[in-house]
């Protein structure tokens, strides 16, 4: 029983992860609220979970807040251009959605596909930045090079996002203690999760870099 309790034994590691999650997930809501931050905390998050994978000993909260200044202009740069890009796919929708006709159609079939793909962008443009120094128009390729390099991956780590989302709305009980969990950890968790295939994913570039201009990375 002594053992257990441990600070090495399994449960205490597992309790101490989770406990870092809950907290990266606190600071990432919290640095979120102004809006025009969240590209930033989003990288940082990323960064933050990154270094708990591959077994940092350093703080959670000081690995997100290096992150969010050390990337804060070039995440910001890339959030208002995704913002912008998603209000114009939101304005196209709407001024079209309830209407009927071939052009119409394309028009629908061609936001939902652009939609696609800014989920998709979404995914890796600031686990990118998290892990590579280079040009924001850099950090965009290489997103939607890895994107497209690794299908499968980009669909499995689009399903826990989704599948969560869809289960919180699920019912109105859900809904309350949906909310509850990310609010609490989600966020995180979900980052966590999702940076097991994006580890493979970027070490893999870094030893092949065939055709994706992986830029430097930056010491963990």
């Amino acid at each position: 029983m002594r053992s257990l309790f441990s600070i090495d034994s399994p449960l205490m590691r597992f309790l101490g992860r989770v406990g870092d999650l809950m907290i990266l997930n606190i600071l990432f809501l919290v640095t979120s609220i102004p809006i025009i931050t969240v590209g930033a905390s989003l990288t940082a998050l990323h960064y933050a979970v990154y270094k708990m994978v591959c077994g940092s000993d350093t703080s959670a909260a000081r690995d997100y807040f290096h992150s969010f200044r050390q990337n804060f202009r070039q995440a910001t740069a890339l959030w208002l251009l995704l913002m912008l890009f998603g209000f114009l796919l939101w304005y196209d929708l709407r001024s079209v959605w309830g209407q009927t006709g071939l052009i119409q159609t394309a028009v629908k079939l061609m936001s939902l596909v652009a939609c696609a793909a800014m989920a998709m962008l979404l995914l890796y443009v600031f686990a990118v930045l998290a892990r590579f120094d280079n040009t924001v128009r850099g950090t965009l390729k290489n997103a939607v090079g890895l994107a497209l390099r690794h299908p499968g991956r980009t669909v499995s780590m689009f399903m826990l996002p989704f599948a969560c989302g869809v289960l919180t709305f699920y019912t109105y009980s859900t809904i309350r203690w949906g909310l509850l969990a990310w609010l609490l950890i989600g966020f995180a968790a979900i980052a966590y999760f999702n940076s097991f295939p994006l580890r493979k994913t970027f070490d893999e570039a870094v030893e092949l870099s065939g055709g994706i201009d992986v830029g430097e990375e930056p010491e963990l």
